[in-house]
């Protein structure tokens, strides 16, 4: 009985641990959609934000990741120093040492682990030789 018990918990945590892997996957397969919406918001004048439809665009925006934070979503903070645990360099340029100066994507975290790690450029003193 105790064998029979055994094998339900297991039968029982693997499903859990593939409807996990399926939501992430899931979610991973949206960022890029949310990136292009994000994007083409961001590049809209000042005359164009007061049109209906880039209200519309923004609020499905933010309905769309209002409904990723409720499946575990979070951004990952990079308003710092350069963590590799949850930032990619891509770039550096002249600023404080180990510094993040700009973002150029960002990085989410699906329940704690990390989804995909913002992409950041990161700053370095400039060295004069000379």
């Amino acid at each position: 009985m105790a064998d029979y018990r055994n094998l339900e918990q297991r039968i029982s945590q693997g499903r859990s641990e593939l409807t996990s892997f399926v939501g992430a996957e899931l979610v991973k397969r949206l960022l890029p959609v949310l990136d292009h919406l994000e994007q083409a918001l961001s590049g809209i004048s000042e005359e164009e934000k007061q049109s209906g439809w880039v209200k519309g665009v923004e609020l499905a925006v933010k309905e769309f990741k209002q409904i990723l934070l409720a499946e575990g979503l979070d951004e990952i903070a990079a308003d710092g120093l350069f963590d590799p645990s949850l930032h990619e360099a891509v770039d550096t340029g002249e600023g404080e040492d180990n510094k993040i100066i700009e973002v150029v994507r960002c990085g989410y975290k699906l329940n704690g682990k990390i989804l995909r790690p913002t992409q950041v450029v990161v700053g370095r003193k400039k060295i004069n030789n000379g």
